[in-house]
């Protein structure tokens, strides 16, 4: 049974209730006016109420003038708030402990205000409940949109309830599993599915890969061109070289150790970001293997820190300002009304070469 309403017995009628709520919905702007609601059995089964009982609410709105009902179409918002429209966004992030997520905001932030709209920024510390919190207060507060860069790539009701109010909202660096959005992100496949051929061209065989305990589809897309990397070559995927560590809110090196100094441990690691690529390079001196005479690393993203490591860690270099840039111009064309197809965006890494790979030893 939904916990949205009260339903204990001096709590005012059900219908009365779901009124309400809906009618904060269309006032907040989660519902923007020309768009169509959820069908009446979707907002049957959310609530937990008999189809009577949304009909009754539903009416009252459409008398009050916040919904029209079109035959054969559907039930549409018709309120239109007294205020201007808002020209703030709002740019929500897991957390910031690099320099990937300020390339992104500047190049949004850039983009934004050449179309004379504000940007504040929210982080969530890496929780799904406090984004969920985050993104309730924004839509509440009359943000006329949102870029959001999800903590992870599962869908939450509360992204949901914006995607089918269809509600100005751009995914950023992922997708999530099971909804449709617009989103922004690196070609993180064929990135890495290039960065991994090139650890293989030179020379090595015993090639690891390295991630996040519980990754967002955007590692996995680079897992996923790692293996395939090695099935171009004839090279079976070793679960031995695959090893996944904690990420947040500090890796964890003790796995890290063991992998790298195990009986058949690799030669060459792509690492599935350059912060794993940094705590390799952490684990690397606590078990005594230089860097790269001993071990090869790869990073993926090209942190402004990644050229002043030693060695200078060759990468992937994310296109992290490009992507700030196209979400806001996806995001400022939904708030003006644009609803046409969904726009999904890869944009290609390049490969920046240092000095952290090289050809293996003649006996590795």
């Amino acid at each position: 049974m939904s916990d949205l309403l009260s339903r204990i017995p001096d709590a005012p009628p059900l219908h009365v209730q779901v009124t309400r709520i809906l009618k904060e919905r269309i006032v907040s702007g989660a519902w923007i006016s020309g768009s169509s609601i959820p069908a009446e059995k979707e907002l049957c089964e959310e609530f937990g109420v008999a189809r009577g009982t949304m009909r009754q609410a539903l009416q009252t709105l459409e008398s009050e003038g916040f919904l029209h009902r079109q035959q054969g179409r559907g039930t549409f918002v018709m309120y239109t708030p007294n205020q201007p429209p808002s020209r703030q966004l709002a740019f929500v992030v897991p957390y910031v402990r690099d320099s990937s997520l300020p390339a992104i905001l500047i190049g949004f932030q850039q983009v934004a205000e050449q179309a004379n709209f504000s940007v504040i920024f929210n982080h969530v510390n890496n929780s799904i409940e406090q984004q969920e919190r985050v993104l309730r207060k924004l839509v509440g507060d009359g943000t006329a949109g949102i870029a959001l860069y999800p903590v992870d790539s599962e869908t939450q009701p509360e992204i949901e309830a914006l995607v089918r109010a269809r509600y100005p909202l751009v995914l950023i660096d992922r997708y999530l599993r099971g909804t449709s959005t617009d989103y922004v992100m690196s070609d993180h496949f064929g990135g890495a599915l290039r960065g991994t051929h090139y650890l293989l061209a030179q020379g090595h065989r015993r090639v690891g890969f390295v991630s996040w305990l519980s990754p967002a589809v955007s590692m996995e897309h680079r897992y996923l061109a790692y293996a395939q990397a090695l099935l171009e070559r004839g090279i079976p995927v070793d679960a031995a070289l695959v090893c996944r560590v904690e990420g947040y809110p500090l890796i964890d090196l003790s796995p890290l150790c063991d992998y790298l100094s195990s009986p058949g441990r690799p030669t060459a690691v792509f690492a599935a970001n350059d912060q794993i690529a940094i705590a390799l390079y952490r684990a690397a001196v606590i078990v005594g293997l230089a860097i790269p005479k001993d071990l090869s690393i790869l990073g993926f993203d090209n942190l402004d820190m990644s050229d002043h490591l030693d060695p200078p860690l060759t990468t992937l270099a994310q296109p992290f300002v490009a992507i700030g840039q196209e979400a806001a111009k996806i995001l400022i064309r939904r708030v003006k009304g644009d609803g046409g197809a969904l726009e999904q965006i890869s944009l290609p890494p390049e490969l920046v070469i240092r000095n952290s790979c090289i050809r293996p030893e003649p006996d590795s």
